[in-house]
């Protein structure tokens, strides 16, 4: 045996006393898994842990959940740090969401994530935690203490599901939850809500299998958004750059053969807004240059629509006169004032004893020999 595998062999051997305890449960009996090492101190005590353990499971099966909890309580306190500590509050965490007992449940869980974020088991927690928000959804009660019955509250769901994501940012569970929240939030009518977890799905978890249904419903939100005033259409433009991200990232997935339509459709209601816009600066405010910006902003949003032909034909009617149609109010109480351009800004006088920016003139003074030197 050469030198290098004599020195992988003994740290092998060195480590192998090191690997932290692990506790699974086979055939109904708790024990330790082979190949690992119990941090219960002394020795002795983990035939005593085990046996605790093995009494609250079958008191569980059993369906005497109060005696459960007492015994997984009594390891969690007696091995307070160590890997039954771990063990003793999953198992809690499991029978106080059996027993409708969801905010207890989740401190356990906390409290889990606080000191035992090594332990081998908590994906567990997490799944528990998960659980606890379906609980919620699904209209589940509340029960104080084990068995008084308390308001349903679904939408509490949403923070059960922020939680587990916590957890657990990059588990195989974190994606679920968050698009069970935002169906979630939409379903209660929580449109902010939804925006934010959508938003937080489709940048953090690009590429996700729910991302197609995330980027459909935030292009939605924001088409619905839109809706308002001309000169507010921002939403729109995210609402096409959702649309276009799933097609480009998605192209076969079925909730992508409309984006094409989608994307024509916003498009188009960008550049109407500001062709409207371009219209109401050329009839209403007799300001011929706004009106020219808004209507070469039209034909650069969308060239081929209905809109774009619309304002390049107010574009050469503005090129043969600047001056627009006097309506029946500007007959009657003159034209509206044009607003000045840059050109026709002229100094303005402010005194014979202030030069043009109102600072005082003053005379020339001659240079004195202390001066020139």
């Amino acid at each position: 045996m050469n030198l290098l595998a004599k020195t992988f062999l003994g740290a092998l051997l060195l480590l192998s006393p090191l690997v932290r305890a692990e506790y699974i449960r086979t055939e109904g009996v708790w024990q330790l898994k082979p190949g690992t090492q119990s941090d219960v101190t002394p020795a002795e005590r983990v035939s005593h842990v085990l046996l605790v353990m093995n009494r609250a499971s079958r008191e569980a099966e059993a369906g005497d959940a109060a005696a459960a909890l007492k015994d997984w309580a009594v390891i969690a306190e007696a091995e307070r740090g160590t890997e039954a500590e771990a063990v003793s509050l999953i198992q809690q965490a499991r029978l106080f969401t059996t027993r409708g007992q969801f905010e207890n449940a989740s401190a356990l869980i906390n409290e889990l994530y606080e000191r035992h974020t090594s332990f081998s088991g908590f994906q567990q927690a997490v799944q528990v935690q998960f659980e606890i928000g379906n609980h919620y959804a699904a209209g589940d009660r509340r029960y104080l203490g084990g068995w008084f019955p308390w308001f349903r509250d679904p939408l509490a769901a949403i923070g059960a599901w922020e939680t587990a994501v916590k957890l657990a940012p990059h588990g195989p569970l974190a994606e679920e939850c968050l698009i069970l929240s935002a169906r979630l939030a939409l379903e209660k009518d929580n449109t902010p809500k939804a925006n934010e977890i959508l938003e937080r799905l489709v940048s953090d978890y690009a590429f996700s299998k729910h991302a197609p249904e995330a980027l459909e419903m935030l292009a939605t939100l924001r088409a619905k958004e839109s809706m308002g005033p001309d000169w507010d259409q921002v939403t729109t433009i995210e609402a096409t750059d959702h649309w276009r991200t799933l097609a480009d990232q998605f192209p076969n997935h079925p909730r992508a053969k409309n984006a094409a339509e989608q994307i024509a459709m916003l498009r188009d209601r960008a550049a109407r807004a500001r062709l409207n816009l371009a219209k109401f600066y050329w009839l209403n405010r007799n300001n011929p240059e706004a009106a020219k910006l808004m209507a070469n902003s039209c034909r650069t949003l969308s060239p081929d629509s209905a809109a774009a032909k619309e304002a390049q034909e107010l574009l050469d009617t503005i090129q043969k006169d600047p001056t627009p149609p006097k309506s029946l109010a500007d007959k009657l109480l003159g034209v509206y004032p044009r607003p000045k351009t840059a050109l026709d800004v002229k100094p303005t006088a402010v005194g014979e004893d202030l030069d043009s920016l109102g600072f005082k003139k003053e005379a020339p003074k001659s240079a004195t020999d202390t001066e020139r030197r």
